[in-house]
């Protein structure tokens, strides 16, 4: 149990890690005038957002936990799990 709960911690660091990197970037991607990829992570903020807010209210981790599991694209992008092909 322990070992999943360090694995799961680690994944969600590095998710976050991400999403700080690619928020940095909005400037840059307005600049050079790529308003979709700016827009996509306004989307991935606002998805963040929700889902924190969620979890102040009591029984909210489970209620979001539940809703990324069941909606996916609730999800920010940094935390979409890639297929790897075999």
């Amino acid at each position: 149990m322990i070992h999943k709960f360090k694995k799961f911690s680690k994944k969600i660091g590095r998710g976050l890690k991400q999403e700080y990197k690619e928020t940095k970037e909005i400037p840059k991607h307005i600049k050079n005038k790529e308003y979709k990829k700016a827009g996509e992570q306004i989307g991935d903020i606002g998805k963040m957002t929700f889902l924190s807010a969620l979890w102040i209210l009591p029984g909210g981790g489970i209620v979001s936990t539940t809703l990324v599991k069941f909606f996916k694209k609730l999800r920010p992008s940094s935390f979409v799990e890639e297929k790897e092909e075999d």
